[in-house]
């Protein structure tokens, strides 16, 4: 679901300054790059921690799946610093007023709050489109973006089935109202 958090040279920014620098935006038809910018950006244990195995390449097939956006059923909103991508997080229907959360951020920018601003504009957005909850699964050992999910989520539902953790986040129709930067990690 998440790539965990790392020690980073941007790791002592403050969230005020993560506020003005991180820009978040939906992507579209023609930004498939911001997908491999933010893969490429990501160690092999972020990878891992994301896609839930090793990954060092992205398939054809798996490329167009991160990449099928449509702005109903499967959408994709990215942080970028400066123009350049540094997270993305995934919003994909599966019916029932029930979509599948995925989030990623770059090695470089993880820790300094950009997951938690990704995952409260994922949270938005999907009370706009008339979800009542997202699904997620990640390894349990992926603590720090399970704890951001339970800051940003209140009422958070955990099911373990061995190393992963399914994730049910209720969806509130109320705008975000926690200050995406302050005190989070992701």
């Amino acid at each position: 679901m998440s790539t965990a958090t790392e020690s980073t040279a941007t790791g002592d920014l403050d969230s005020a300054t993560v506020r003005r620098l991180v820009r978040i935006r939906e992507l579209g038809p023609g930004d498939g790059d911001v997908v491999d910018v933010v893969f490429a950006g990501l160690s092999a244990r972020s990878r891992y921690l994301r896609f839930q195995h090793p990954v060092t390449e992205l398939s054809a097939a798996t490329r167009r799946s991160l990449t099928a956006w449509d702005g109903r059923t499967h959408v994709a909103l990215a942080a970028f610093v400066q123009g350049r991508p540094i997270g993305i997080v995934r919003i994909l229907d599966i019916g029932d007023g029930r979509a599948e959360l995925a989030v990623e951020v770059v090695d470089r920018w993880q820790g300094c709050g950009v997951g938690t601003r990704l995952l409260l504009a994922a949270r938005d957005r999907a009370a706009r489109m008339g979800y009542h909850e997202l699904v997620g699964e990640m390894l349990v050992v992926n603590a720090a973006v399970h704890a951001a999910l339970r800051r940003v989520f209140p009422g958070t539902r955990v099911r373990r089935d061995g190393s992963e953790l399914t994730i049910t986040m209720p969806v509130r129709g109320e705008q975000a109202t926690a200050n995406p930067g302050e005190g989070l990690v992701a």
